[in-house]
């Protein structure tokens, strides 16, 4: 028998059938993986820049939350207040936020670290955002900054509160994709990998770096503090006095790049071009002034007074070389102690090396000559002064 040919309609029919069942099953499967990534009542979103910070935006949405759950006021936190929750934001989301932060454990390498909290001004702080009323936010985000630790390899981020789940996306700088992770309270996210880029150097690396930059900057690159090295040298005729000064001058060079750094002393950057230079003019031609040819007997008391005077001397000409000492950035926070203290070890051990190389070329051998102080100490202090007053001149006419 030939076969019943089949109407186009009824093929139409069945092909419409078969999509409905699909439907049906997609449909029924639906359900089970959304009831497995739920947005939860806060998502996470970090990013790690090639500054070296980092950043978690965790938003909050009014909607996810229980009625007991909404409320104000903010409180301090673990790490401390949260900047720019105020307002409307405040009494709708701030216990949850304060909550929210007690809960967050954010680590690297498995140690936990520090952060600052604040609210994002562009969503929803301030009003207007449609929330239950009287212009309260639907939403808000607070944002969870800080720096990466030097040398760190992955991120982890945990929060205890009793949530069944939330997402945790996470990137680096430069990076196309983003990583997705589905959490639950209490559990530790997977560790995420950071990229070479936005992780800063060991501590112990950057000391040494900085170290060698500020060698560098007094020997041999640096003509203005081997003057001063040189008119210190020529305030001393012992080695234990040239020490003491050269402990002095550290002194005053670290509290002038500390000032430097918190820019706790601005100055017009002419200034800082002058006022070294003039600092080592003053300091040789008071050396000339206050001391003696030869020590004096008796003169114990007074002695120490003018000791006491140069060392306060040598310090200040220090601290103005200090505010002009530059550590090139930016670097993150965490990494400017070991750059700062390596830079003042190296500009202080290239100082020690001058003041040596100088003992031992001329203040040894001749130190005790009863022409020492006319021939050698006289001339060199008479030509440190004038070179000094020409780079002083220099810096004020340029």
């Amino acid at each position: 028998m030939a076969p019943t040919p089949v109407e186009p309609q009824n093929l139409i029919a069945r092909a419409l059938l078969a999509g409905a069942a699909l439907a049906a099953l997609a449909a029924m499967a639906a359900p089970a993986a959304a009831r497995g990534h739920e947005l939860g009542p806060f998502q996470v979103y970090g990013s790690f820049q090639r500054d070296g910070s980092f950043r978690l935006d965790v938003r909050v949405d009014e909607e996810h939350l229980q009625a007991s759950q909404l409320g104000g006021p903010a409180r301090p936190t673990r790490y401390g207040r949260i900047a720019g929750l105020a307002g409307p934001a405040e009494q709708v989301f701030g216990r949850y936020l304060g909550d929210l932060a007690d809960s967050f454990t954010l680590s690297f390498d498995g140690v936990p670290v520090a952060a600052t909290l604040s609210m994002d001004p562009q969503d929803g702080v301030g009003g207007g955002g449609g929330g239950r009323g009287g212009g309260a936010p639907a939403r808000a985000t607070m944002r969870v900054e800080g720096w990466v630790p030097g040398g760190a390899r992955a991120f982890t981020f945990a929060s205890s509160l009793p949530v069944k789940s939330f997402p945790l996306v996470l990137r680096c700088e430069g990076d196309e994709l983003s990583t997705w992770r589905w959490l639950a309270g209490g559990q530790v996210s997977p560790p995420f990998e950071l990229a070479a880029a936005v992780v800063p150097p060991p501590r112990g690396i950057v000391a040494r770096r900085w170290f060698a930059r500020g060698f560098d900057a007094v020997l041999p690159h640096g003509p203005a503090p081997l003057l001063l090295v040189a008119a210190v040298f020529l305030l001393v005729r012992r080695v234990r006095a040239g020490l003491l000064l050269l402990a002095a001058l550290a002194a005053g060079e670290a509290l002038g790049l500390a000032l430097a750094l918190r820019r706790g002393l601005p100055l017009p950057p002419a200034l800082l071009d002058v006022l070294p230079a003039l600092s080592v003019a003053g300091l040789t031609l008071a050396g000339l002034v206050l001391l003696p040819p030869r020590p004096r007997p008796g003169a114990g008391r007074r002695g120490a007074w003018q000791a006491l005077f140069l060392a306060a001397a040598v310090g200040a000409a220090g601290t103005l070389f200090g505010l002009g000492f530059a550590l090139p950035g930016p670097l993150p926070p965490p990494l400017l102690p070991p750059a700062a203290g390596g830079f003042l070890a190296g500009a202080a051990a290239a100082e020690l090396a001058v003041m040596a190389a100088a003992f031992a070329l001329v203040g040894l051998p001749f130190r005790d000559r009863p022409w020492y102080r006319a021939r050698v100490v006289v001339p060199a202090s008479c030509l440190i002064a004038v070179v000094s007053l020409y780079w002083s001149l220099s810096g004020l006419l340029s």
